[in-house]
Order: structure tokens, then sequence, then C-alpha cells
């Protein structure tokens, strides 16, 4: 059994691990779309200490929390994240990895791609963790997101959020 994609309830921002958390409003209203501008000019000018020198443009972080899944399986064999966004063909991933607790959980999926409509996960995925049933039904349970500008061309192009949809296997 699958659940059906489900749309998080729960949106807030942070800039860094730690920081304090900012909720996020966003637009509901177009077939449980949601719509979020996030800006790389202005947002957050990251410079990291690893790797050193790093200054790509960074969003803010993104978790997403609240998913309601129904139809939950008896045992948990994968997990899904359906991200829809308007990179301008440049916005990559940072960060795209689970949390639970206020705590990143597993592995980091980000990637270079800038496919609008990006999938990560499968039916057999895990995302190197040991998710329980009353793992997902938590309500601190979801997803952190951050993107960046693409690490090839840097620039200072916004992105459009549409969508932060998580299925359970």
């Amino acid at each position: 059994m699958t659940t059906a994609w489900t749309n998080p309830t729960q949106i807030f921002q942070y800039s860094e691990p730690g920081a304090e958390l900012i909720h996020k409003s966003w637009n509901f209203s177009d077939s449980d779309y949601m719509y979020q501008l996030i800006g790389l000019n202005g947002v957050l000018e990251h410079i990291a200490r690893s790797p050193k020198y790093d200054i790509t443009n960074k969003t803010y972080y993104f978790k997403a929390t609240g998913y309601r899944f129904t139809n939950l399986p008896d045992v948990i064999s994968g997990i899904e994240l359906r991200l829809s966004a308007d990179r301008v063909g440049r916005v990559s991933d940072d960060t795209i990895q689970l949390c639970l607790n206020d705590e990143l959980i597993g592995k980091n999926t980000a990637s270079t791609s800038v496919n609008p409509v990006k999938v990560y996960g499968g039916a057999t995925e895990l995302w190197d963790t040991e998710i329980s049933i009353p793992d997902v039904m938590n309500m601190s349970f979801g997803i952190v997101i951050r993107l960046k500008s693409h690490p090839n061309w840097p620039h200072k192009d916004t992105a459009l959020i549409r969508a932060m949809e998580l299925r359970i296997h």
C-alpha cells in the first residue's frame, strides 16, 4: 500500500541549524499547490567554513512538517519526495533531507539537476534511516530543503517552490 502525495501543514524557515524558526505563509489556493518565491538575491549570502571559500548564494532552510498521511502501509519500505519548483534553469539543490524532532536524519539527496519537477527517494529507498510508522505520523516528521545557485553557473536568480509533497510506501 502507498499513501497519496501529501502536502505539509507547517512550513518554517531558518538561516542555519539551531537558529530561530520563522513561520512562512504559503498560498494553498490553487489545487492544493503551494507557491512561495524564495530568493537567492539578498536573502542569504552564505560563506561556508567547509569547503573553504564557498561563497555560493543559498536560500534559507525550509522545513516542511505536519504531513497527515492516510492509508499508511503496515511496514515502511520507502519514502518519496516530489519537489515542484521553477528553478529558472539555474537553481540547484543544497540540502534535501528528512527531519524528525527538529533533527536532520538520513542522507542528503541533493543534486545539481535543475529539472522543474524532481522525485527523490522511491518505493524501496529509506534515505539511510530506520524510519517507522510512529515516526512518519509524528507532526515533527518532514523534509528540509535548501536551494543554491548552480555551482557551475553562479547567479542570484530566485526560485518558485510549487509543492513539497511526500508519499510513503
